[in-house]
């Protein structure tokens, strides 16, 4: 495949969890370690974040304890982002993040995005003018915007990824 990274590229996943949510019938582990799986093929994993805010109702299943623990063991760092009264707030931190990991690395580097938010599509490409490989891994239930998609080296469903 033509945009599988060589195995020394550096690879950071980023999850924006209002978007993608692991599905009900769908133990975070295995959800984790499928995500984990897809994403082996561009290069080594050196960061795993899973942006989320605990007090929204609609994320009920990291409201569970199991849940949460489930991801922090299998490797991902929670990145808990409460509004504050403030629209985008989970957005804009996984968004600097993702610029600083595409700033920090070395190339070969590689961005994997968990989202169907099309507000990504502009960050998505100015990293890909770095020279970054940027993969998006969109959910089942959304529409995901086609400028999204576009905006990536390699787009796959999440419903492709997961395993029950």
């Amino acid at each position: 495949d033509e945009f599988v990274d060589p195995p020394n590229a550096t690879v950071g996943v980023f999850w924006d969890y209002e978007n993608v949510r692991i599905p009900r019938n769908v133990r975070a582990t295995r959800a984790a370690a499928a995500l984990r799986d897809a994403v082996l093929p561009f290069g080594q994993i050196l960061e795993r974040r899973v942006y989320y805010d605990s007090r929204r109702a609609a994320e009920f299943s990291l409201r569970n304890t199991d849940s949460r623990a489930s991801l922090d063991q299998s490797g991902f760092t929670l990145v808990d982002c409460p509004t504050r009264g403030e629209k985008e707030t989970l957005d804009k931190k996984l968004i600097v993040d993702v610029m600083q990991f595409a700033h920090m690395t070395r190339r070969p580097s590689c961005v994997v995005l968990v989202t169907s938010d099309g507000d990504y599509s502009y960050a998505l490409a100015k990293v890909r003018d770095l020279g970054v490989r940027t993969v998006v891994v969109f959910g089942p239930e959304a529409s995901t915007p086609g400028v999204l998609l576009d905006n990536a080296d390699v787009a796959m469903s999440c419903s492709s990824t997961t395993r029950t």
